[in-house]
């Protein structure tokens, strides 16, 4: 793997380390009071850096790996890397500092003109290359990518005409988190996956993979109606929601039936936490569309959306569950993370250990709420306790990905 591509893929380790570490000072607020933070100040800064330093800049590295063909120009990829890098970095201090500000919202705008670029850079140098269904899966998670920012454009005349507490500013919010989410993210994974089983020489129907992928897209469109329930609850938009997760739902079983066969063949060139981790990221894909199709009642989709344990695991189901462990696991296969170093195996264990810890927490306290039973004892101090073993664990491999830079660095 190219010594480029993994220094930029340690970088974007180095984000996801920063992320948790805010997602961890904002859990011990609920343990102790601290007075100095703000707390939805925080809260965006560790949403931002996860979603726009982690998930984006480590997809952006997978994506020049797996697809830019070797003759592209990687110096301008290089340097849009690092102007992007700067970019994340400014919403890391501002965003806690300053909360929606001037300088918070500048390196939010220079980061989406440089995703346009690179969106439009990565079209260039693909186009010409086979119209293989893992590269229109990745051609198809960038429009989603560009199209959720359409909502970031039209954020600042919905202030300036002062309609902040609207519906319609929760909707642009809605609209850029569920094409971020259930577009972007989810096709950008199915692409990568897909790349790998090409790269297997698993061929998969070709007429079946196209209603997976017909299926997807129109799901992925039809379930932002879900956002919309929040503030126009009426039959016709639960109507469009659950024709959405109905498709979704045929999307997985026919996603299943594509995959199954296979399934040995998939994991065979995998092992150790290179294998645990895309099984983790399979079940999450599965079980993200599994509760998505329970939202088609409307008593469960009233729940979903109200009750804060429910949403926060949602979103770490895809973030942390989904993305995460197969972005770690591709990472660990294709020489990004170093495989035989122990700091890597202790980190991970920690890191899957925080992430599944914290999940089975949200989720039961979020039940426990739903049936009016109240909170579990010590739920507090509990989450903060596990969630800290997800910085914990990221920095641990962090430490190993140094270790190895050291070793293999020539000599002076």
């Amino acid at each position: 793997m190219s010594p480029l591509i993994k220094n930029w893929f340690r970088i974007a380790l180095l984000n996801l380390i920063l992320a948790t570490v805010l997602g961890a000072l904002l859990r011990f607020a609920f343990v102790e009071e601290v007075a100095w933070i703000k707390f939805r100040n925080v809260l965006h800064g560790h949403s931002h850096v996860a979603m726009l330093g982690w998930i984006y800049l480590a997809l952006y590295a997978l994506f020049a790996a797996l697809f830019i063909p070797e003759k592209a120009d990687r110096t301008f990829y290089h340097r849009l890397f690092w102007l992007t890098e700067i970019s994340v970095l400014g919403m890391f201090v501002s965003f806690p500092l300053q909360g929606y500000g001037a300088a918070s919202i500048t390196f939010s705008t220079l980061h989406i003109l440089f995703s346009y670029a690179w969106a439009w850079r990565f079209w260039s140098d693909t186009r010409s290359e086979p119209a293989s269904w893992s590269l229109r899966f990745a051609w198809a998670a960038i429009v989603f990518m560009i199209v959720s920012t359409l909502a970031i454009w039209s954020i600042g005349p919905i202030l300036v005409g002062g309609f902040r507490s609207s519906h319609f500013f929760h909707l642009a919010v809605q609209f850029f988190l569920h094409f971020q989410f259930n577009g972007w993210f989810i096709f950008s994974a199915l692409a990568l996956a897909l790349r790998w089983m090409e790269r297997q020489g698993i061929q998969l129907p070709a007429k079946r993979l196209r209603l997976f992928f017909i299926l997807l897209v129109v799901s992925c469109i039809l379930t932002y109606a879900l956002a919309v329930a929040w503030s126009n609850p009426l039959p016709i938009v639960f109507g469009v929601n659950g024709t959405g997760v109905t498709l979704q739902l045929a999307a997985l079983l026919v996603f299943l039936s594509l995959v199954w066969p296979h399934r040995n063949a998939i994991l065979a060139p995998l092992s150790g936490w290179s294998r645990s981790l895309m099984l983790i990221a399979f079940w999450s894909f599965a079980g993200k569309i599994l509760i998505q199709t329970a939202v088609v009642i409307p008593f469960i989709a009233k729940a979903a959306y109200t009750i804060r344990n429910y949403v926060i695991g949602f979103i770490h189901l895809i973030l942390l569950g989904a993305m995460s462990s197969l972005i770690l696991s591709l990472a660990l296969h294709h020489g990004l993370l170093t495989r035989n170093n122990r700091l890597t195996r202790i980190g991970l264990t920690f890191f899957v250990i925080g992430l599944l810890g914290s999940e089975a927490l949200l989720f039961l306290q979020g039940t426990l709420l739903w049936v009016s039973v109240g909170f579990l004892p010590h739920y507090y101090e509990g989450i903060f306790a596990v969630s800290t073993l997800i910085p914990v664990g990221a920095a641990i491999v962090g430490l190993g990905e140094m270790q190895a830079a050291a070793k293999n660095s020539p000599p002076m």
